[in-house]
């Protein structure tokens, strides 16, 4: 008898769990049998190995194989798992030295070619928080490598190439960076016609990182005014990157997140792809492929009420939990939500001309319950007027005041003025006594609500800071309620 091992890893959510392949090759009748709670990929996987081991020239035992998946309880997932797979077995026959410190992912095609598949920066993690030195990727994964210091990552073109590497015959490739998704082209706000309304919005927003409505009639800019929303987003730091591609890894888009990223599902969204879940291995869902950037909910009015308020606790919380028999799966939804609707169904922009009854007009976007409406921060109008964009200013001039304003809030908190915490900022980060006056008449007549206290301040906040302002007074607490009332 003869044993082989490889290395590699099982998902669960954005984080992975290192995982010992182990291929005994002894007497029996010829065939390969996998154990170790595999689910149907994983399973299929043996006929894809055999036929790519032997159409790479390979040698392939022909007696019992017994290829264990340790540990055994831990559900795996996935076609990452047929490189290591084929490694271990071939190892049982041939010493390969080189696997013990290395974590292998990849799927194998008949030809023996390795294709790219979801999850390698989580390996990638998982291979230098247990101390392995080396890991072997796809080629078509090497982008999501260059976030992870302290580790050699490897490029294999071919189940050969990654035997003669692991046997000490061969080198291969370290893995070089692609285009990442932050590289991506962002629409500039000169293109912008007019809405100064909606533009000095939009800044308040994306300086303070506060959710806002948007609410116009169609061709009004609305959709135009959130997709140019990350580009005046600051530059995702080297941590917000790792969290964020860790996420699209998973989800199987590749390359590294650089910038704020822009997620904007159609209206006929799903409550599991909105926030993740689906059979088997749970996939992220938009809120956390929006993570540390924008969702962006366009036709809000269309999107059913039990979906919508599916968004309240993670716009709390920054995060999902999906529970699952026996475990439970946790994804990052720390994200900046942007909705836009029509006023009304016939979209008209001036009531006298609405075709609509009273009642449906006012009815319309009732699907926004009074919770996730009290969650928005930032309520504006967009208007019809505007042929062409004029001297409009670019989203590099408004950025950078977006930038100057966020630089006073890290040093004053620590992170973005939405996410302060309440308690404190009320404790010690008050407005001046005639603000904080406003504020508690408004609450004791029940004009706003005690969240609404809070995120007004957070909005007073970010005016100040946008204006230099040592600490928001009255005109700017003023300004803050403003905002949140419907447009």
């Amino acid at each position: 008898m003869a044993l082989g091992r490889s290395l590699t890893i099982a998902l669960e959510g954005v984080t992975a769990r290192l995982v010992t392949v182990e291929a005994n090759v002894g007497p029996g009748l010829p065939g390969i049998h996998l154990v170790g709670l595999g689910d149907t990929a994983v399973s299929e996987s043996r006929d894809r190995i055999r036929t790519a081991v032997a159409n790479s020239g390979l040698p392939w035992p022909r007696t019992k194989i017994v290829v264990s998946m340790s540990p055994a309880a831990l559900r795996k997932s996935g076609s990452h798992f047929d490189l290591p797979t084929a490694l271990a077995v071939l190892a049982a026959g041939t010493p390969a030295p080189r696997l013990r410190d290395a974590v292998v992912v990849g799927e194998l095609g008949l030809d023996g070619t390795v294709r790219p598949v979801p999850g390698v920066l989580p390996a990638l993690l998982a291979a230098r928080a247990h101390g392995c030195t080396h890991a072997l990727i796809p080629p078509g994964n090497a982008a999501e490598a260059t976030l992870v210091e302290g580790l050699t990552v490897l490029t294999a073109d071919s189940l050969t190439d990654a035997w003669a590497w692991a046997t000490g015959h061969g080198d291969l490739p370290v893995a070089r960076g692609g285009v990442g998704v932050g590289k991506q082209h962002v629409p500039d706000f000169a293109d912008l016609a007019g809405q100064p309304e909606a533009r000095r919005a939009a800044e308040i927003a994306a300086a303070g990182g506060h959710h806002m409505l948007l609410i116009g009639p169609p061709g009004s800019g609305k959709s135009m005014i959130a997709a140019r929303l990350p580009g005046i987003l600051p530059p995702l730091t080297p941590t917000q990157s790792l969290e964020a591609t860790a996420v699209h890894s998973v989800a199987g888009r590749g390359g590294a997140v650089l910038r704020a990223p822009f997620i904007d599902p159609h209206h006929s969204v799903t409550r599991a792809a909105l926030l993740g879940g689906g059979s088997g291995n749970a996939r992220p869902g938009a809120v956390s492929l929006a993570h540390h950037g924008v969702l962006f909910l366009d036709e809000v009015s269309e999107v059913p009420a039990a979906i919508l308020d599916g968004l309240r606790t993670p716009l709390e919380d920054g995060r999902v939990r999906l529970l699952r028999a026996r475990r439970e799966v946790v994804f990052p939804a720390r994200f900046q939500l942007i909705l836009a609707a029509n006023p009304c169904r016939c979209a008209a922009e001036d009531p006298a001309r609405c075709r609509c009854r009273s009642h449906e007009r006012a009815g319309y976007l009732r699907n926004l319950s009074g919770p996730l409406r009290d969650r928005l921060d930032i309520t504006a109008r967009t208007s019809a007027a505007g042929l062409l964009a004029g001297e409009e200013e670019t989203s590099a001039v408004i950025a950078g005041r977006v930038a100057t304003a966020r630089e006073r809030a890290q040093r004053r908190f620590g992170t973005v003025n939405a996410a302060m915490d309440p308690h404190r900022l009320r404790r010690e980060h008050p407005a001046d006594d005639a603000g904080m006056a406003l504020l508690g008449n408004s609450l004791a007549h029940g004009e706003i609500t005690q969240r609404g206290v809070d995120r007004s301040l957070k909005v007073a906040w970010t005016l100040a800071d946008l204006e230099g302002a040592a600490q928001p007074d009255i005109d700017h607490v003023a300004r803050a309620m403003e905002l949140r009332e419907d447009a």
